[in-house]
């Protein structure tokens, strides 16, 4: 399809004097489709803040789109916290490209405002967790990361958070969006800032944060020196924290040096989602050659999310999100119970598409109150939130997205707490029982049931998300399936009008009558459909018999 130059919005960007040149030369270079993408689109808040692809146009992220998005957050700070301004915004970003030009955009333009802006020394980038932890720590009346967490290099995104340090939910990102739609002309848009109120994040809130991560440990004084682990940042932020707490914590660290300089483009990397097998590569280079190591850890970009590699017996296995969360469970509440720790009615966090093993685990054997929230990280922080007005106490958060909470001062998902905590499992499992974390976790399965999942990825280009994920989700709806193959569907449930206390979410979950399901879901950042499945079988060959029965006659049914 031939993009039409003629288009109104286009012929503003290109007409424009005051251009950034970076991105005239986007625009002189952009072919048709690139063009009809960034001119044919707008840039949406999803589950996680906004994300996309950077380039020029308002459907691309750029300087302008950030200016927009601030300026709308600025509007509405001025509306929620008129009187306490100067309490301030922490500024965070990763590594990715644009991104500390973006984070100082950001303060200028805060402070033009009359908003106190707060950016990290020498805007340096900072994990997401640090950044929602320090907006916390500092009082502040919210936060902002100018990140893309694991997405390709091509991306980049914008995070905002409450005085919480939870990440905004609907009703206020659909205030944000009403304040962009006003804004008439943001290429033409300027501001003053105002240096006196860019303030530096003072060492003493990454002192605290420190220490937080240092009181998750249960065995602080014990010697592990002879516990080797390998470590990956992506190139990213978590390269500034993970390795240098996990040595001082006692451990042999071994860090991946082609992942351990800040770089944009992520070439020693690929795709750096901990999720996917390109960042595993070099990492399992690493556990190659150092066959006494037991445990790699990834962090991805922004150091919100973990993957990690055990070796068992002599082969490194990979865990996913729905299999390291009940091992970090198993973990923390068993140790909470023996030193008598668990609070009164305690309360673990999980959302609808994760695995519920971790829930029965926290129920059944330790009597933790399960609390289900929509997809995010944004919603579990908003149901934490509530903890005093219902009476409970927070010991756990995750989603099967390799994202967990251990400590709630920090109301993002968290890798650095996550590496903290499963180091010392696995070291302790091994030092006690001589066993691994694949151990541990047959272990569970061997009291719970065995649960194989699999999470499958169709991905669209940004322009075929109503004409192509659309689709699928009313296939499912209106036709929907009575069975897959052998397997009666012994219920369905559609959050698109919103359930279990929860807003609408566009969802289905189908329950089979064994205790397996799966779920449908499109992103809320990204051009997919995420497909999870969720098997339970007597033993590994059945549930991942029935994992693949699933997913081959479902892909049947949506043809595809």
């Amino acid at each position: 399809m031939k993009f039409d130059k003629n288009n109104e919005l286009y012929q503003k960007w290109v007409n424009t004097k005051s251009m950034d040149e970076e991105l005239k030369t986007l625009l002189n270079n952009a072919n048709d489709e690139e063009l009809a993408a960034a001119f044919g689109l707008e840039l949406e808040f999803g589950t996680a803040g906004i994300r996309g692809v950077l380039g020029a146009g308002p459907g691309r992220m750029n300087i302008y789109t950030i200016k927009a998005v601030t300026i709308a957050y600025a509007k509405l700070l001025m509306k929620k916290h008129s009187d306490e301004l100067e309490r301030g915004i922490v500024i965070g970003h990763d590594n990715r490209h644009n991104s500390a030009k973006f984070a100082q955009c950001v303060a200028e333009v805060l402070t033009s405002f009359g908003i106190t802006a707060y950016l990290f020394a020498d805007n340096a980038m900072q994990p997401t967790p640090v950044v929602s932890f320090a907006t916390k720590d500092l009082n502040c009346i919210g936060g902002i990361v100018i990140t893309a967490s694991h997405n390709p290099a091509i991306y980049n995104g914008y995070k905002i958070y409450d005085e919480f340090g939870c990440q905004l939910i609907d009703k206020d990102t659909v205030l944000l969006a009403d304040y962009m739609k006003e804004i008439t002309d943001i290429l033409e848009w300027s501001y003053k800032e105002n240096d006196k109120l860019i303030k530096v994040v003072p060492d003493t809130t990454i002192k605290h944060y420190h220490d937080m991560i240092a009181s998750l440990q249960f065995y602080p004084q014990e010697k592990r020196g002879d516990f080797k682990l390998i470590f990956s940042g992506v190139n990213g932020t978590g390269n500034e924290y993970t390795p240098k707490y996990l040595t001082e914590f006692g451990y042999n660290v071994v860090v991946v040096k082609e992942h351990e300089f800040e770089d944009e483009t992520f070439k020693n990397v690929g795709n750096p989602n901990p999720e996917f097998p390109p960042a595993w590569e070099i990492p399992l280079q690493y556990g190659a050659k150092n066959k006494d190591a037991s445990l790699i850890i990834i962090n991805d970009p922004d150091a919100d999310r973990i993957g990690i590699a055990v070796n068992h017996e002599g082969e490194w296995v990979r865990l996913d999100g729905n299999e390291t969360g009940p091992i970090l469970i198993e973990w923390k509440l068993s140790q909470m119970k023996k030193v008598g720790t668990i609070p009164a009615n305690p309360a673990l966090y999980s959302s609808f598409v994760t695995s519920n093993l971790g829930d029965r685990i926290a129920a059944e054997t330790y009597g933790v109150n399960i609390v289900k929230t929509l997809t995010g990280f944004k919603w579990m922080g908003s149901e934490i939130l509530k903890e005093n007005e219902r009476g409970l106490n927070f010991v756990f958060a995750y989603e099967e997205s390799y994202g967990y909470v251990l400590d709630a001062s920090t109301r993002d998902k968290d890798g650095i707490q996550a590496a903290t905590m499963l180091a010392e499992a696995a070291w302790y499992y091994q030092k006690e029982f001589g066993k691994t974390l694949v151990d541990v976790l047959h272990d569970l399965y061997e009291k719970y049931g065995f649960y194989y999942t699999y999470t499958e990825n169709l991905n669209f280009k940004p322009e075929e998300i109503k004409s192509k994920i659309g689709p699928i989700m009313t296939k499912l709806r209106d036709d929907g399936f009575a069975n897959l193959g052998h397997m009666q569907v012994d219920y369905v449930e559609d959050y698109i009008d919103g359930l279990y206390n929860m807003p609408g979410q566009n969802l289905l979950k189908f329950y089979f009558a064994d205790g397996s399901w799966l779920a449908v879901r499109p992103s809320g950042t990204e051009p997919k459909i995420k497909i999870y499945f969720v098997a339970v079988g007597a033993n590994e060959k059945d549930a991942k018999d029935k994992c693949d029965l699933l997913f081959n006659e479902l892909k049947k049914f949506l043809e595809i």
